[in-house]
């Protein structure tokens, strides 16, 4: 696969599918991890990071796909928003791994290491 076939436009439909179902899968298995125990601080940032790229690939799908709002396309912007996303996801990660290494039990601790694995697929 050349350069150029990572920019073409039905690859990235691709991605964005598939990084748009694990981010939604991340911020489901936030709200069943605080459903289930007591929230911490990383299923908390979990719900709110993973609605933030939601927003920005969104943003990019739109720009990219809808003739209505091309005139807000920017690939700039989109280089700007993928790199800010990066360091968010690398965040929760290590969140995850600090607060399953202190405490971990029960159901809970598994969908908190699931959650650490996609955030880690995600990255």
């Amino acid at each position: 696969m050349g350069l150029s076939a990572l920019f073409d436009s039905r690859f990235k439909f691709r991605v964005h599918m598939v990084q748009l179902s694990l981010i939604s899968l991340v911020v489901l298995l936030s709200i069943v991890r605080i459903a289930i125990a007591l929230p911490q601080r990383a299923h908390i940032m979990g719900i709110a990071i993973g609605i933030k790229s939601i927003l920005f690939i969104s943003y990019q799908l739109l720009t990219e796909h809808t003739v209505k709002f091309q005139k807000w396309a920017s690939p700039k912007a989109n280089f700007i928003l993928n790199v800010i996303d990066i360091p968010f996801w690398a965040v929760i990660m290590f969140l995850l791994f600090q607060a399953n290494a202190r405490f971990c039990a029960g159901a809970a601790c598994g969908v908190s290491w699931v959650m650490a694995a996609l955030a880690i697929v995600i990255l």
